[in-house]
């Protein structure tokens, strides 16, 4: 199991000069449990020996890891994301692909920044893993908890509608100082993306592949804030080939770029319809313009309809009549139906 600690001596490891030196002094440790540290990290493929005998030297090895706790002001006047980015895991990561690196800059300091504005916490831990090619992140705080806070921004009556909203993108609580394109994009650049919070969880892979729980954050369980309310997790292949721009040419219409206000050149949304079932099937009005909420800020609606099984006449008609009707301007696309599902939107008279 790796612990604060670990993490100096490998901050230390990436920084060069006398590793064992500045570990002592910044751990608080003794020599000797240092050094038993260091070989434990070097036996594990955390540190990389050169040399032999009291000549021997450590680099970073394969095997990556940084963890760390702090208090959430203190991160803010200390130079805020970037700084924990530049101090702690730009170093940690420098031989990354640069398209890689540009997803994982972009991913961990919007989420920390979100964390560091929005949750109005004391703490936030920060924590970084790679091992066998797969990159995974953490960023967790005690604040008010992001589903709970939507809720109530919204006026919803279930924090499950929540995730709906956000998963739609474009929906902020601090609408002078954000665009809420951060979550819908970041989901969009890592392979596997989840925020849990009050309870629930928001995964756009949910229903497909579920990110897995990361075995290296839970052990070190007693380090979270005591009270956590958001934890977002995010993993990406070391090898990806999957750019920034990508995702971004994607949903962006360029020919708005640069006189657009801000989000406006956000033209395309994915909406996952089956985030509407709650605990029913989608059969009601209701549902229906739960999905379509705020759909009209966009210019193309995709529909996702992985993991719906069933759909009503009344939700087909509310979505491909009457919203399609009194919104011409909005272009709805549908994506990821069942054969069933698709036979039955088409004899409701849907898409």
């Amino acid at each position: 199991m790796l612990d604060l600690n670990d993490a100096i001596i490998l901050a230390c490891a990436a920084q060069g000069g006398a590793m064992a030196t500045v570990a002592t002094e910044q751990t608080g440790l003794t020599r000797v449990a240092v050094s038993r540290r260091i070989k434990k990290l070097a036996d594990s493929g955390y540190l990389q020996r050169h040399g032999t005998g009291t000549r021997q030297t450590y680099s970073l090895g394969d095997k990556r890891f940084w963890l760390g706790l702090q208090q959430r002001e203190s991160i803010v006047q200390r130079g805020g994301e970037m700084a924990v980015w530049e101090q702690r895991l730009a170093p940690l990561l420098t031989d990354l692909k640069p398209n890689v690196k540009s997803l994982v800059n972009t991913t961990f300091t919007k989420m920390l920044n979100n964390a560091l504005d929005h949750s109005n916490g004391l703490q936030v831990l920060m924590g970084m893993h790679l091992e066998g090619g797969q990159l995974q992140m953490v960023v967790a705080d005690d604040g008010e908890g992001i589903f709970c806070k939507i809720a109530e921004s919204a006026h919803l009556f279930d924090e499950r509608l929540a995730i709906l909203e956000l998963a739609k993108g474009k929906f902020t609580t601090a609408a002078q100082g954000h665009s809420g394109m951060g979550i819908f994009m970041s989901s969009r650049m890592m392979d596997g993306f989840a925020i849990e919070s009050c309870g629930l969880r928001f995964d756009p892979n949910e229903a497909s592949t579920p990110l897995a729980r990361f075995d290296w954050i839970d052990v070190n369980a007693a380090l979270k804030p005591s009270q956590v309310q958001t934890v977002v997790r995010m993993s990406l292949a070391a090898d990806s080939t999957r750019t920034s721009n990508d995702v971004y040419f994607k949903y962006f219409e360029d020919s708005n770029v640069g006189d657009a206000a801000p989000g406006e050149a956000f033209h395309t949304t994915e909406i996952p319809v089956r985030l509407a079932q709650l605990s029913s099937e989608l059969v009601s009005r209701s549902q229906a313009k739960w999905v379509m909420n705020r759909a009209t800020q966009f210019k193309t609606v995709v529909l996702d309809f992985e993991g719906v099984a069933h759909v009503g006449q009344a939700f087909v008609d509310e979505v491909f009549r009457v919203f399609a009707t009194a919104h011409p301007h909005v272009r709805l696309k549908t994506m990821g139906m069942t054969p069933e599902v698709a036979k039955l939107v088409s004899l409701f008279g849907g898409a």
